[in-house]
């Protein structure tokens, strides 16, 4: 048993059914909406910092039934993610849950921001509507005064992720003011990394603990990246990454904090095929591959495709993804597996099983 399911247990609550985001997190969006979730998307809101008071949503009847949910086990909000994603479980996101309060009204104290306060990007990702948001909100509204008092001094984790926070003047803004009241913070990056790595953006991160850095790549086609990443080039992503590799090495020598290299790729229609490539790319590049499933929109998803196309899919992964590489890919197999009919999902655990056992390692099945 994991240290966070016997924490939870201690305090009488399901593991399996417990996420810690809305007792820790908040996250500001381009237009005001405010959320709780990163994988719940822009389009689950709670309130609007531009009419209300950050405090009145932070404990809003909606977010109180949330967080309620979580604690008594009874999960309906977030029943898909909880059962298919398990995004909850995430070893990254709990190492947090030791500072929460485990309550469903919450004191005035947020320990997890994420930041998205304008939709400044420099991609127009075709599953993405962030770079079509306003800038400059959180300017007008007299965000930052209050936020020096109220949120920055207890904030634990920052965490930055949309647009693309290395273009915006606000990401380099709340570095210097977070890091002046706040020095122990940890942050974390998600980052397309089509930009040019120089001594401005070192001189930034040398001043910050880095808990992780996130990026966002999606193909190791050009054209297929072009697709999905318009009007992207793949041979700047990859130059850049590079850049940021050696400059981690130089960081860690210094004795600053790993910057925990992470690649999220999101596995759609386009993209599917690559899948063993994109594992095998990070970790070549001792980057940790993050496989991410695209649910929306619906149009890209694998979802949308033929039961028949579904099965063709999985039985391609079964015959050329190696051991390793199944077993980074859960986070894909189990939506595709899932979506079947009854009979043939029978049939994917025969294949599964018959494959764990020649390769002598039960983990693999579904």
């Amino acid at each position: 048993m994991s240290q966070r399911d016997k924490f939870l247990e201690s305090k009488g609550i399901n593991p399996q059914a417990f996420c810690v985001m809305p007792f820790v997190t908040m996250i500001l969006e381009p237009n005001g909406s405010v959320g709780f979730c990163r994988h719940k998307g822009t389009k689950f809101s709670f309130g609007n910092i531009k009419n209300q008071n950050i405090w009145e949503i932070w404990n809003g009847p909606k977010v109180i039934q949330w967080r309620n949910e979580f604690l008594n086990g009874r999960v309906e909000i977030c029943k898909d993610e909880v059962s298919q994603r398990r995004c909850n479980e995430c070893s990254q996101l709990n190492q947090i849950l030791p500072d929460a309060v485990l309550e469903a009204i919450q004191p005035q104290r947020i320990l997890r921001f994420t930041a998205n306060f304008n939709g400044k990007c420099n991609l127009q990702c075709r599953m993405c509507d962030v770079w079509q948001m306003p800038n400059g909100l959180y300017d007008d509204i007299n965000f930052w005064e209050p936020a020096r008092k109220e949120i920055f001094p207890f904030l634990k984790e920052v965490d930055l992720l949309s647009g693309e926070p290395f273009i915006q003047s606000d990401t380099y803004r709340l570095i210097d003011e977070i890091s002046q009241v706040n020095a122990q913070a940890w942050w974390t990056f998600t980052t397309n990394a089509h930009w040019n790595f120089n001594e401005r953006i070192e001189s930034y991160l040398n001043k910050i603990n880095i808990k992780n850095i996130i990026l966002s790549i999606d193909s190791l086609t050009p054209e297929i990246y072009a697709i999905i990443r318009p009007p992207g080039k793949l041979e700047k992503v990859l130059n850049n990454i590079d850049k940021l590799l050696l400059y981690n090495q130089r960081r860690i020598k210094s004795g600053g904090s790993n910057l925990n290299f992470k690649a999220n790729f999101l596995i759609q229609k386009n993209n599917w095929h690559e899948l063993g490539a994109m594992i095998d790319f990070c970790l070549d590049k001792t980057i940790s591959p993050f496989m991410t499933f695209l649910y929306a929109p619906e149009v890209f998803s694998l979802l949308s495709l033929s039961e028949y196309e579904r099965m063709k899919i999985l039985h391609y992964y079964l015959e050329h993804l190696s051991k390793k590489q199944i077993l980074y890919s859960r986070r894909i197999l189990l939506p595709l597996f899932n979506s079947l009919s009854k009979s043939n999902r029978f049939d994917m655990v025969d294949l599964f099983s018959l494959n764990a056992k020649s390769s002598n390692d039960q983990s693999i099945t579904l």
